[in-house]
């Protein structure tokens, strides 16, 4: 970063310590409108993340959103939220509708509820899918990558259909269920570039989807445990001169959650278990199923009310019958494309209750998480590599 940008981030910081901001704003009694901001800076000793960051420093990861929420009666309320992002050449900087929906209460008791949800709705996988975007409901800037994949962002993130919804309130706890039906988006070739590696030049197709989840939490969040579970189907239609044939791909995520928050101390930890099917797609596909696998373990600590110290290891594999990446090798492309081990440290600095600045430095051997649209030739990238990222958010 160089001293013009460190000079911009200081004015920042004093203009806006300077005087309180409001967490919301009330538009009457029956609406609010809330946002965020987050910019981050990105370097890496190797590979390109976000932008061009390799031995330089990439500012192309920006989130910004804002979102209304409108409850005209007890039963009915409208919610939804537009994004923008820009995320390297993945991304160069789109505004979309990132959920947008009615909510009916359909049933409400002092020991549960029951509801459906009606539009686009966010898809529940893991514990941080659905706000994935809002820097300060996620550990790390850099979300765990065998599981919260950049390059699969837009087929997971949400449906266009509905959510089923529910909470019963057990004598130890509180239990809670969605079930997402419709169809899911696919808004760049980034997924496509990365099942089918070998200049596929195509579209994929997607078909309604079905996603779910089980959560169950004493204490108020004391402590989590959560299963999700998603059956996704895209269908691959050739282009000219293309190396693959008409298929279908399946996707089949099963991701086990446990969370643990005491007062000082946050331990997480996820696994995840994906089959995938590949069918019809020609020799150079991996044809026949393959079992992706991926977990890490996290522990955080809070020093006080604003200061947090966070550390994680992870490993994510696309075949988990073939830890190496042989395939790849097979096909002329490094066999480190297979696979990531993530360590990371971050340190967290709640400036205000909405203003908060972080850092933190991952040590990644394997590229299974770089995105092709940032790496083009993955012939040219290295299995070993580090990654130092700072982010400056806001909230109101």
């Amino acid at each position: 970063m160089n001293k013009h940008s460190f000079a911009r981030l200081a004015l920042i910081l004093i203009i806006l310590t300077s005087a309180p901001l409001a967490s919301a704003y009330d538009l009457s009694d029956k609406a609010q409108i809330h946002g965020f901001f987050t910019q981050n800076a990105i370097h890496t000793t190797a590979n390109q993340a976000y932008g061009s960051s390799e031995e330089s420093v990439s500012y192309e990861l920006t989130e910004a959103g804002l979102n209304l929420g409108y409850q005209p009666m007890e039963r009915v309320s409208f919610a939804a939220q537009g994004l923008f992002r820009r995320a390297g050449e993945l991304d160069s900087g789109s505004l979309t509708l990132d959920y947008g929906l009615i909510d009916l209460a359909l049933f409400q008791h002092p020991m549960g509820s029951l509801g459906v949800r009606l539009g686009r709705v966010k898809n529940p996988l893991g514990l941080y899918n659905e706000t994935r975007d809002v820097a300060f409901t996620t550990p790390t800037i850099i979300l765990p990558p065998g599981i919260y994949f950049d390059r699969s962002r837009s087929l997971f993130l949400s449906s266009d259909g509905g959510q089923l919804y529910m909470d019963y309130h057990l004598g130890t706890g509180r239990l809670s269920g969605k079930i997402n039906y419709g169809k899911v988006r696919n808004d760049n070739d980034e997924m496509r570039d990365a099942v089918l590696p070998l200049n596929a030049t195509g579209d994929l197709d997607t078909q309604a989807t079905f996603a779910g989840q089980m959560t169950y939490d004493i204490n108020s969040g004391k402590y989590v445990a959560a299963i999700s579970y998603a059956d996704v189907t895209l269908d691959y239609d050739p282009g000219s001169m293309d190396r693959y044939t008409n298929g279908t791909i399946h996707f089949y995520p099963m991701v086990l959650s446990a969370q643990y928050n005491g007062d000082r101390i946050s331990l997480t930890g996820e696994y995840l278990y994906q089959k995938n099917k590949f069918s019809h797609l020609g020799p150079l596909s991996p044809g026949g199923r393959t079992v992706s696998e991926s977990w890490y373990v996290q522990a955080a600590y809070r020093f006080n009310y604003n200061w947090q110290l966070l550390g994680r290891y992870g490993e994510h594999y696309i075949d988990r019958d073939n830890r190496k990446g042989d395939f790849f090798k097979q096909i002329g492309l490094p066999p480190h494309m297979g696979f990531t081990k993530d360590l990371t440290l971050a340190l967290r600095w709640d400036i205000k209750p909405w203003m908060m600045i972080r850092g933190e430095y991952h040590r990644l051997n394997g590229t299974s998480w770089l995105t092709t649209a940032d790496n083009p030739d993955r012939n040219l990238t290295e299995q070993h590599h580090d990654l130092f990222a700072l982010q400056l958010a806001f909230k109101f």
